[in-house]
């Protein structure tokens, strides 16, 4: 039992690093291309986005990918 919370959490963490590392680069080259509204937003409004988006990251994939 112990052994599956552990892989359970290993592979949420692993999910959320992704995520994170996703969001990072993404907030950085990805944002102006799927949403050109968002040209000039400033930090905060980035920041804002973030935890979303690292939580999220799949769905902003693909919609980067089709854009």
């Amino acid at each position: 039992m112990e052994s599956t919370i552990a892989t359970i959490l290993l592979l949420v963490g692993i999910y959320f690093l992704i995520g994170a590392l996703f969001s990072v680069f993404f907030l950085w080259k990805g944002l102006k291309k799927v949403d050109p509204g968002t040209d000039g937003s400033g930090l905060f409004f980035k920041l804002l986005l973030f935890p979303g988006m690292t939580v999220f990251w799949v769905v902003f994939f693909k919609k980067w990918l089709n854009s």
